[in-house]
Parts: structure tokens; C-alpha cells; sequence
């Protein structure tokens, strides 16, 4: 058996050899493209790394280690707060038992929930005051869709069982999270799948640009198009409606922006219709801001941005600050109180060993401690400052190469110009990717679809490398593609 101390006397050769070996990353084709980098530490917004040949370089997190870091990497009072909390206690089982970092994490949150709704401002908006923990996001979503179903069950509307989603819509890896999600990536499971009904995504495709509108006249196409999407998706929403009518539990959107699917952005009038139309038809309305949740999109939360409530939303990715996996459901009391029953058989029978866990429960007060002293949201409108001033200028909007350019909070959306429709698998997405690198910054485009999204923490120096950077490499496409 192998001593911990000889482990590390490995070399870094012998590292990636044991990780080709044996270790199967996420989201990779891995014969394509294996593992480059070993990441040896990494703070605020760097990540120190060593490639196979043993070179040391530092690269920047242009995307906040999967949208999940808001605070930059290794912070010292996330760090220090977990340190205390982990000589308090490090688990426990969350059912029959509580403790005060859970206590104290979903209070917090909740007061900065969507509480203003202006689809329904004569009446009270409904409260989200119940929390549900899970482990990631996919969980958060899981947790969502079976709360809605059981809702109407426990009620006797077994008829209410239909779901509606989104096109280019991604909700997680778990099979509710793949059911409701409308992207290529789930083709595979399909026999594991339930059946959705999906309706045209509220953020329209984009072809080829018409190089004889004006700047000003393809920002206002632009606008008409997310409009016209709009529309189209309400209209196709009132069809199934009438076509199966009472049949619907729930309606679940990435509000404002749908990430995995091309970082897609849809209008605030949108969600509003959809807000109304949800509760005109007594549907639950499930808002999965994994993504968008603390501030991504310029609020706190993106129904925040509509002025909306939704009945369920979704949390995760950046509620721990990017430390540990932790998922929150928050739904109204009206929907936790179809749930408590003299009868065991109409409670929640989801859980997960690691519910509630006192350390990534620690890590998310935290977290949160940072995001309101520290005003995270003023960080966001710097970064949107610095991105509308670098990017919407008409050297990038009109060169031949870019199809549009979309800035919304804290995420900047370059999408290319392709000979098909805008696609995950276009060879752009690796060419840039190596590009990025070669230049010290860690991009992961999704395709022909290059997006940036710092920490909120990013410094000056580093966001305006970026920036340049990010024109640099689009001047030079057309001599490389």
C-alpha cells in the first residue's frame, strides 16, 4: 500500500498519467481532449496550474469555475468561517434534527427573495418562506418538480400532472433535470425520460446578420426578435392549454437568461406574461435560477429584475460562493402546507445523506455575509460597465465575424458567425478554448458562442486584459477561420 507522503513525491508526469488512468471528467471527450492542466491553488481570481511538460502558469477564471465563484477563489473570511465551523460539527442527519448554520443560511436568504410581484399587485404575492436543501442544482430542480407534482396530488388533482419547458432550456443531469431540459445533451436517456411539453424558447436563434443594417438598426432587429420570441412562446403556452386544460402542474424557465443552451437572453415583458398566465391557469410557476440566483443578471435574483414572484425557485452554483455542493428549493407556504398532514403518506419523501451540511451551510452565511457588506451588486454594474465600454463598440459589432453582441449584469455574450445555426459541437468552441488559454485566461465557449463571466472580484487590471483580450482574438478570426 502506498504511503500519503510518497503520493506526493510523484511527479507531475506521473499526476496526469494516474488521471488519464483513471479518472473520467464531466462534459468531456476525453480522447479528443484530455485533461491539460493540474491546478495547484488559486486566489481571488487566478488559478495557479502546471501543464504535462511541468510548466507552471497562472490563468484567469473568465468563468467563474463553472458560474459558481462570485467571491474569487480562497477567500479569507469564507475560509476562516469554515475553519470555526468544522470544530462545532461536521454533519449530522437533517431529518428529526436542525442546527443553526441551516437556520441561520435559509433566514438570510429568504429576505432577499422576489417579494414584489407586478403581475398581481392588488392582491398579496406569495410568500417564498419554505426552504428544501438538496445537494447541487440538478437536486434543487429535481426537489422543484417533485414538489409541484405532489402538490396537486396530495390535494387529489391527479389529473394535474403535465409539465411545460422550454427549448434550448437546461435544468441538470438528474432525470427530472433532463426531462424538463430541451437541449441535445439527453438524446441517450430518452427511455429514462418522462414526457414534457415543450414550447419554442422565449430567446430567438440568430442567423446570419444582414451586414446592410446599421449598428442602431440591428440593435432594435435585436429587440424585436427576443419580442417576437416572446410572443411565439406565450402563444404556443395558451394552445396547449386549451388543448388539455386543468392538466398542467408546473411551468419551469431559466429566468432571463438560459445558460447551457447558448446564454440565450429573454425579456423581462416575457416573464411577466408568464407569470400571469401561470397563475390565471393555476399552474406553479418554477423559476431555476441556479445560474442567474445572486446577482448574475443585476439583482439578486433575475425574477427580482422582472418583479415577479415565482411559486418555487431554485438555488445553488453561486449560494456557497463556489466552496461546497449545496442546493436550496424555497417555495410558498401555500405549497408546504398541502405537505403537512396528519397522514405520513402526503410528506416530502426526498432527501439526501449530506441534507442541510453544517460546513456548506457555513460556507453559504458566509458567503452571503460578503455578497450584502461588500455590495456585490455594485461589483456587477462595474463589470457591466466595463463590458458595454469594451465590447459594444463598432470595430466588434460590425465586424463580418460576429453575429451579435449581448450584455446582461455580469455575463458577456459574443456569438459568431457560423455556416449553420449557432451549435455546442461548432469547432469554434475548441479553437478558442486553446486560444484563451495560450493567453492566460480559462473561457469555455459553447461553441460558436463565447461567453465571459468573471468574480465579482475580478480586479481592474485582470477585467480589462480580458476585455482586450477578447477583441484581440475576434479581430484575428477572420485569418484563422
Amino acid at each position: 500500500m502506498q504511503s500519503l507522503a510518497e503520493f506526493h513525491t510523484k511527479t507531475t508526469n506521473q499526476l496526469f498519467s494516474i488521471d488519464h488512468s483513471n479518472i473520467w471528467h464531466p462534459f468531456t471527450q476525453e480522447k479528443l481532449y484530455p485533461t491539460k492542466f493540474l491546478v495547484k491553488s488559486a486566489k481571488n481570481e487566478m488559478l495557479n496550474v502546471i501543464d504535462e511538460t511541468g510548466k507552471e502558469t497562472q490563468l484567469i477564471d473568465g468563468v467563474s469555475s463553472w458560474w459558481v465563484n462570485i467571491h474569487g477563489h480562497c477567500n479569507k473570511y469564507i475560509n476562516e468561517k469554515i475553519k470555526e465551523q468544522i470544530d462545532k460539527l461536521e454533519h449530522v442527519m437533517f431529518a428529526g434534527f436542525t442546527h443553526e448554520p441551516a437556520i441561520e443560511l435559509v433566514d438570510r436568504v429568504r429576505r432577499i427573495l422576489p417579494r414584489v410581484d407586478m403581475t398581481n399587485l392588488h392582491d398579496t404575492a406569495p410568500t417564498l418562506n419554505r426552504a428544501f436543501f438538496s445537494d447541487n442544482g440538478s437536486t434543487s430542480v429535481e426537489v422543484a418538480i417533485k414538489m409541484a407534482t405532489q402538490f396537486w396530488h396530495n390535494q387529489n388533482f391527479e389529473n394535474k400532472k403535465r409539465i411545460i419547458a422550454f427549448k434550448d432550456s437546461y435544468h441538470g443531469d438528474t432525470v427530472g433535470g433532463m426531462s424538463t431540459s430541451g437541449t441535445f445533451m439527453n438524446s441517450a436517456f430518452k427511455s429514462l425520460m418522462f414526457p414534457v411539453d415543450f414550447v419554442s424558447s422565449p430567446a430567438p436563434n440568430f442567423g446570419r446578420r444582414d451586414k446592410n443594417l446599421s449598428i442602431a438598426e440591428h440593435e432594435l432587429f435585436i429587440e424585436k426578435e427576443i419580442e417576437k420570441a416572446g410572443k411565439q412562446s406565450i402563444k404556443e403556452i395558451e394552445k396547449l392549454l386549451e388543448l388539455h386544460p386543468n392538466k398542467f402542474s408546473c411551468i419551469i424557465i431559466e429566468p432571463l437568461i438560459q445558460g447551457s443552451g447558448g446564454m440565450k437572453f429573454h425579456s423581462v415583458e416575457f416573464l411577466r406574461s408568464l407569470r400571469k398566465l401561470s397563475r390565471e391557469n393555476n399552474i406553479l410557476l418554477i423559476a431555476d435560477e441556479v445560474f442567474t440566483g445572486f446577482g448574475r443578471t443585476g439583482d439578486d435574483f433575475a425574477c427580482k429584475e422582472a418583479i415577479i414572484v415565482p411559486d418555487i425557485i431554485c438555488l445553488s452554483k453561486a449560494l456557497t460562493g463556489g466552496y461546497l455542493p449545496m442546493g436550496l428549493t424555497f417555495c410558498t407556504d401555500e405549497i408546504y402546507e398541502a405537505f403537512y398532514s396528519d397522514s405520513r403518506l402526503k410528506a416530502f419523501f426526498h432527501g439526501h445523506s449530506y441534507t442541510a451540511n453544517p460546513l456548506a451551510c457555513t460556507a453559504g452565511i458566509a458567503s452571503f455575509d460578503l455578497y450584502t457588506k461588500e455590495k456585490r451588486l455594485d461589483d456587477v454594474k462595474f463589470i457591466n460597465s466595463k463590458m458595454i465600454q469594451a465590447l459594444k463598440m463598432p470595430d466588434l459589432l460590425l465586424h463580418p465575424l460576429v453575429r451579435n453582441i449581448r450584455i446582461m449584469g455580469a455575463v458577456a455574450v459574443v456569438e459568431l458567425e457560423t455556416q449553420k445555426e449557432s451549435n455546442y459541437f461548432d469547432e469554434f468552441g475548441p479553437m478558442l478554448y486553446q486560444k484563451f488559454l495560450s493567453k492566460g485566461i480559462l473561457l469555455r465557449p459553447l461553441g460558436n458562442t463565447l461567453y465571459f463571466m468573471p468574480p465579482y472580484t475580478i480586479s481592474v487590471s485582470a477585467l480589462e486584459y480580458c476585455l482586450k483580450t477578447i477583441k484581440e482574438v475576434i479581430s484575428e478570426l477572420e485569418y484563422t477561420v
